[in-house]
């Protein structure tokens, strides 16, 4: 492909990708703060090397947007990044990658694909730990594809950091290498005698030191609580689990147009014989097949399928342009835009609750401001869920720490709040929560008033409640 009509393509691409972004980020201040979002916005107010749910790329991407303010639209500004250098990194390799007049669209196609896909959107709008791995993901395909075709020093080395930032981002991150190596194995064994390729890999071990020193700061509980949720204790069949998640891999994530693509191409087998074709293949199968092994004995999140997703749709676009596939591609477009339309209408749309995909975002801002009158000065902040406590964090004036008081899943509140002795019951404060504590907190303190039973019932979604109590030890 002519190298001008490369450049006039990335540069209307550029255009066109700066004015969604912008759309993205003022939506966004339109939405009240997601459950897991305040939890990993608190993180970024207490920055450390590491969590105990992820590694800390998600709380260091939020950190530097809190100096702006603590608002939704300053703190989703790092994930309406992300998913923008994720989606220009998918169009520069697919540039780079289909340059026959068969093939020159296909980058085209990849970034239509991507910005209308209602998965994309969701992550346009929250941030979580998957932003920066598809970000990381998409930028490292690109590198290590040009470090494999061209065999520069720069790219090798730049692939090395984006691998170890993949997995400071999230564990899940391993399955990038391993694909590589993989690839490597069956289709480049020349490259294994490169001493770059080791040097990578050292690069992307150094990375990971972050996370190595605060695993041993805690005896590895972040390694051990990834590998028990994600693994079965036995190896029994998950049944339905295993076939909805199979089912949601590769027609809901994807839409199932673009997913009905994606299996045509793998069904007509011409890549066998096409190396650069067939790394894609593997970034994409690798860690589609893991997740789907584990998901045959335990269920599986349909998020954690995502590094597939980013490098399966590269080959969505390449299968469209290849087979003239422009009828197809229309409809899989429209398909998509209509259920993108109904997501960013749905908090307004009437809904019943049960189906309102935004109900999870309701209610909380409004239950905070009833429930802030109740704190004194000096007073601790009490909850009994990390996602609750968070949200109190994140609506209160000035953001006080909210801490744990109550039996509740382990979380990085429970180191918190070990070491800020919270579980000696010796402090003073208001107990804000969905559990009624009443009988625990009464063990626990010498006493307990009851102070409300806070009820929000906001416009299509399910009635909130509440309860709220002063403990004094």
């Amino acid at each position: 492909m002519d190298k001008s009509v490369v450049k006039l393509n990335q540069r209307t691409i550029l255009a066109i990708l700066i004015v969604f972004s912008i759309l993205q980020a003022l939506y966004n201040a339109l939405l009240p703060i997601y459950l897991d979002e305040a939890y990993y916005w608190v993180w970024a107010m207490r920055p450390e090397f590491s969590y105990y749910d992820h590694p800390g790329m998600v709380a260091w991407m939020i950190y530097p947007f809190t100096f702006i303010a603590n608002n939704e639209f300053t703190i989703r500004l790092s994930t309406v990044i992300a998913m923008s250098v994720t989606v220009w990194y998918l169009v520069k390799v697919s540039l780079e990658a289909f340059q026959n007049d068969e093939e020159k669209n296909t980058a085209w196609y990849v970034f239509f694909i991507f910005i209308a896909n209602p998965a994309v959107h969701m992550g346009y709008v929250f941030i979580t730990p998957d932003s920066p791995l598809m970000m990381f993901w998409a930028a490292g395909l690109y590198y290590t594809f040009m470090a494999l075709k061209y065999g520069k020093t720069k790219d090798f080395i730049i692939s090395g950091f984006l691998v170890g930032a993949m997995m400071l981002s999230k564990y899940a991150g391993i399955l990038f290498p391993a694909a590589v190596f993989l690839y490597i194995l069956i289709c480049r064994r020349d490259v294994l005698k490169d001493y770059r390729l080791w040097v990578s890999l050292i690069i992307a071990i150094l990375c990971l030191f972050p996370i190595f020193y605060w695993n041993y700061q805690y005896d590895w509980i972040s390694i051990k609580f990834q590998y028990e949720h994600g693994t079965s204790s036995g190896f029994s069949f998950a049944g339905w689990d295993f076939i909805l998640f199979i089912l949601g891999s590769l027609f809901v994530i994807p839409t199932p147009v673009f997913g009905y693509v994606f299996l045509k191409y793998l069904w007509l087998k011409d890549y066998l014989h096409n190396k650069e074709v067939l790394f894609f293949i593997f970034l994409a199968l690798v860690p589609m097949l893991f997740f789907f092994y584990k998901g045959f004995f335990k269920k599986m999140e349909l998020n954690w399928i995502i590094p597939a997703f980013i490098s399966s749709i590269i080959l969505i676009g390449y299968a469209v342009a290849k087979y003239n596939m422009k009828k197809t591609f229309k409809y899989g477009i429209i398909f998509s835009l209509v259920l993108v339309v109904i997501l960013k209408l749905a908090p307004v749309l009437p809904f019943p609750a049960h189906l309102n995909i935004a109900e999870r975002l309701i209610g909380y801002k409004e239950a905070v401001i009833q429930f802030e009158k109740y704190i004194k000065d000096d007073d601790l902040i009490f909850s009994n869920h990390l996602t609750t406590a968070s949200m109190l964090t994140f609506y209160l004036p000035e953001h006080p720490l909210t801490h744990i008081n109550v039996p509740s899943r382990f979380s990085q509140y429970t180191i918190w709040d070990e070491t800020d002795g919270i579980f000696n019951y010796d402090k003073e404060g208001v107990y804000f929560g969905k559990d009624d504590a009443y009988n625990f907190l009464k063990e626990k303190y010498s006493s307990v008033i009851p102070l409300e039973v806070i009820k929000v019932t906001p416009y299509n979604a399910f009635e909130k409640t509440f309860y709220v109590y002063r403990c004094i030890p």
